[in-house]
């Protein structure tokens, strides 16, 4: 295969291409640079780090320039430092050549300031171009075939990694966590490390319960206390220590986070979304963001706060695999390429943070990627499977499963309870739209207001009121997934808690039948109270995540959610219970009882409803949500009373508010991220927004062959523009192509360097043609760094179409037209900026912050 068969085949492959947002795409009428967080300008400049996180993801590009001779090469628009004939024999051999590695290219070509947009056509056709030069040499020898081999496989080795490194990383922190958690309550006298569970089971003379045994030791013991759970020094001591140890954590993961990575805080799914639709977020996914969120998500958990790390997984996955990737060239130094390995980690973090693997799946193609090609859907559910399988081999819980609240039961549901399931499902979508409007408010109060600048007062103010107010509550005192796992499990003969006091005549003939505990009955004192406590712990729970999602230390929505959920799902599945029981006899309950004395109610159902309802009223997952929570429970009859509420969940949400919780933090934070799923359905034209308008200054243009060197440099150093179309003269605006600001320094730098002759006066040349004067100085010609197929559109073209073709060819920018003539140019931002205008929002809110 040859270059000449690049043509629109291709770039069709690019359609599903979804939003790539960029900081570059400014607000001049060229696309202004934003400055970065220490205030500088970007000139485009080699970017540099101090950090051994940012060296980590600031690798030199190594694909560098694409060494063809042809025309039709160039059109592509690849970056080749054009110097003169001698020495262009140094960076190109001949055309028939397909491509080389772009090894000799200079260092920098290719590569994407922080900050900015990828360009998804480029990578993609860069990586083709390399794909067929590799396939050409296959049959050189047996060493070209094994490198050919090693680049076909390379992709499924590097998922493979990942999800080991996913799995791994997933274990330890369970195991971490768990053990921390504990750690509030006592402390294994033989065993420091072992958490209170695996301590009471590790000799055979000691027995379990809620209270712990023999050889667990409560602070209250270890202090001299006593240890008698019902005195009132047994009590104070506990609940001052439990404080302190939550006030002690909290505080260690917000000292790391500030420390050590800013990037590690919150859940980091509306982080990622950007970076998988094309942004570049240096640092965002290095080692010592990978570290300090892992440790962090394992205080956090500890200190009791109303947060969860299943979301987080997705982000420490996604680390595994940027850091994976630069094992793999291929992958490594393409933007576009990696990002198929990060959806691929996407979906590695939700199978080990839920134990779904299919689920991952189709959270990573539904709520975070917007490049998912086939061979992307593949090798993400073997990642997935990769992962899951590590995790399950560590066996963190200890109970031969991935999470700890996996159920079995199979009991099965009725017709008529399809009305309380909806009825869930509208509750969820309602707290889900209150919530995130809340949340969000909230949210831009600590941005404005000077609690936003102490981020580790604010975290130790929430967990002390947290730990303060969750103490004396038992069901807002333990760890939240134990709470959902008690919620979701149905009473059985093991069973003492008040959640399980019903009054059931054990002395019946069927007291010994497997399905005596599973049969409703009328409930005693111990479930009311239940009720009232769980009624308290709703309201609590409630409240508190407002406050708590967004704080700085690693922060998942997932449990707390589904938290909130469980616990309204269980209230309303006790009262159906109690209602069916005590009107057995009622026609429309019928069928839901097999004798007066035996109805089968599922409490714990209700409660699995109720959490898929609630995180999909927050998150607007539908799909995905359905299988995580089938794969959870493990029972296929399940499915529709899932769908049911989920689906109802959405509509309601929707109803109130179109955005999710990571969307509306997209927005919050100002990420240039242009939403696939929103329906652009306005009239205007390009010409409505395309830059310069009136009263804006001209638009600023290179000429193809009338600049001198000294021209051009005053031109770059006196805009921050990232790009600038070039045209056949100031006078006719005809234009001839674009080029990248960064691309003329780094051809400049490396004129000065390696050529002689170059001077202030030296014309600079974007044609293929140059004139040979002996009299003049020597030329700089550029024209192989010249985009000759910029994307173009007229000044009529709809804005429907011009929403489309960014959403879907990754666009960085496009350029307006009429009869051949340059008129002006559209950038991402500008798109963004239209879009919010039109929606009566501040289109200067479109900022990277």
């Amino acid at each position: 295969m040859d270059v000449d068969s690049f043509n629109e085949n291709d770039l069709l492959l690019l359609e599903n291409h979804m939003d790539v947002g960029a900081k570059f795409l400014g607000g001049g009428a060229n696309g202004t640079a934003d400055s970065r967080r220490d205030g500088r300008q970007d000139h485009g400049q080699r970017s540099v780090s101090s950090t051994d996180d940012e060296l980590l993801d600031i690798r030199t590009d190594r694909l560098g320039p694409d060494r063809l001779g042809s025309d039709r090469y160039e059109t592509l628009g690849y970056m080749n430092a054009d110097y003169d004939e001698e020495e262009e024999g140094k960076y190109q051999t001949s055309s028939s050549n397909i491509m080389d590695t772009l090894e000799d290219l200079p260092p920098g070509i290719g590569q994407y300031d922080d900050f900015h947009t990828i360009d998804w056509l480029r990578d993609i056709a860069r990586d083709r171009m390399r794909h067929r030069h590799i396939m050409k040499k296959k049959q050189e020898g047996f060493l070209e075939k094994l490198k050919s081999a090693h680049d076909a496989w390379s992709g499924w080795v590097c998922v493979l990694l990942v999800g080991v490194a996913a799995g791994a990383c997933a274990g330890v922190i369970d195991i971490g966590a768990t053990w921390m958690s504990d750690l509030k309550e006592g402390v294994c006298r033989d065993a420091f490390w072992l958490p209170k569970e695996q301590c009471c089971w590790s000799a055979n003379n000691s027995f379990f319960n809620n209270s712990g045994c023999s050889q667990w030791y409560s602070w209250s013991q270890l202090l001299g206390a006593g240890k008698d759970v019902n005195s009132g020094g047994y009590y104070i001591v506990e609940y001052i220590v439990y404080i302190l140890w939550a006030l002690l954590f909290a505080f260690l993961a917000a000292m790391f986070v500030r420390m050590f990575a800013p990037y590690a805080c919150g859940s980091g799914i509306p982080e990622i979304k950007t970076i998988l639709s094309g942004f570049i977020i240096r640092g965002y996914l290095g080692k010592w963001t990978l570290l300090t969120k892992s440790i962090g998500m394992m205080l956090g958990v500890s200190a009791g706060l109303s947060l969860g790390k299943e979301g987080p997984f997705v982000h420490v996955a996604c680390c595994c695999g940027n850091i994976f990737s630069y094992l793999f060239p291929k992958y490594g130094s393409n933007e576009a390429k990696k990002r198929e390995i990060l959806s691929a980690a996407s979906a590695a973090g939700v199978s080990v943070a839920f134990g779904a693997p299919i689920g991952g799946v189709l959270f990573s193609l539904e709520e975070v990627s917007y490049y998912f090609p086939l061979k992307t859907l593949w090798r993400s559910f073997f990642c997935a499977l990769a992962a899951a399988f590590v995790l399950r081999s560590i066996n963190p819980f200890g109970n031969d499963h991935l999470v700890m609240f996996y159920v079995e039961y199979n009991e099965p549901w009725y017709l008529q309870e399809l009305i309380p399931f909806i009825f869930l499902g509208a509750l969820g979508g309602v707290f889900g739209s209150f919530f995130i409007k809340l949340n969000i408010r909230w949210c831009k109060f600590r941005k404005s207001s000077i609690l936003g600048k102490y981020p580790i007062v604010e975290v130790l103010g929430v967990a002390f009121i947290t730990a303060l107010l969750s103490y004396p509550n038992e069901y807002t005192r333990k760890n939240t997934s134990e709470l959902i796992r008690q919620l979701f499990s149905r009473c059985g003969p093991e069973d003492n808690t008040e959640l399980c006091d019903y009054k059931r005549n054990y002395s019946s003939l069927n007291a010994a039948s497997p399905t005596f505990y599973s049969s409703s009955t009328e409930a005693g004192d111990g479930v009311y109270k239940a009720l009232w406590m769980l009624s308290i712990a709703l309201i609590f729970k409630g409240i508190i995540t407002i406050f708590t999602f967004g704080i700085k230390i690693p922060a998942g929505l997932f449990i707390p959610s589904m938290a909130v959920g469980a616990i309204v799902g269980r209230i309303v599945g006790i009262g159906v219970e109690q209602l069916v029981v005590r009107y057995h006899s009622n026609p429309f309950f019928h069928n839901m009882c097999v004798s007066d004395n035996f109805c089968t109610i599922t409490p714990g159902l209700y409660a699995m409803v109720g959490a898929a309802a609630v995180l999909g009223g927050v998150t607007r997952m539908t799909v995905s949500l359905v299988v995580i929570m089938f794969e959870l429970t493990g029972g296929l009859q399940y499915i529709v009373p899932l769908m049911a509420a989920v689906l109802t969940s959405k509509w309601v949400g929707d109803s109130l508010g179109r955005e999710g919780i990571y969307d509306a933090h997209i927005h919050l934070n100002g990420y240039p991220y242009l939403d696939s799923k929103e329906e652009f359905t306005h009239t205007t034209i390009a010409a409505d927004v395309m830059r310069p308008r009136r009263n804006d200054p001209p638009l600023c243009v290179i000429t193809q062959d009338t600049m001198t060197l000294e021209e051009l440099e005053s031109t770059l150093k006196s805009s921050d523009h990232n790009g600038f179309p070039v045209v056949v003269s100031r006078e006719s605006q005809y234009l001839v192509g674009f080029v990248l600001r960064r691309d003329v320094n780094l051809a400049i730098e490396n004129s000065r360097k390696n050529l002689e002759g170059i001077v202030s006066s030296s014309i600079v040349y974007f044609t293929s043609h140059v004139p040979s004067n002996p009299n003049d100085p020597a030329p700089l010609k550029l024209r192989k760094i010249l985009d000759m197929a910029p994307v173009t559109i007229t000044d009529q073209t709809p804005m429907e179409t011009v929403v489309e073709m960014f959403r879907k060819l990754g666009l960085r920018q496009t350029l307006v037209t009429h009869n051949g003539r340059l008129l002006g140019i559209i950038t991402k931002k500008d798109v963004l900026r239209h879009v919010a205008q039109l929606q009566n929002q501040d289109p200067e809110s479109i900022l990277f912050n």
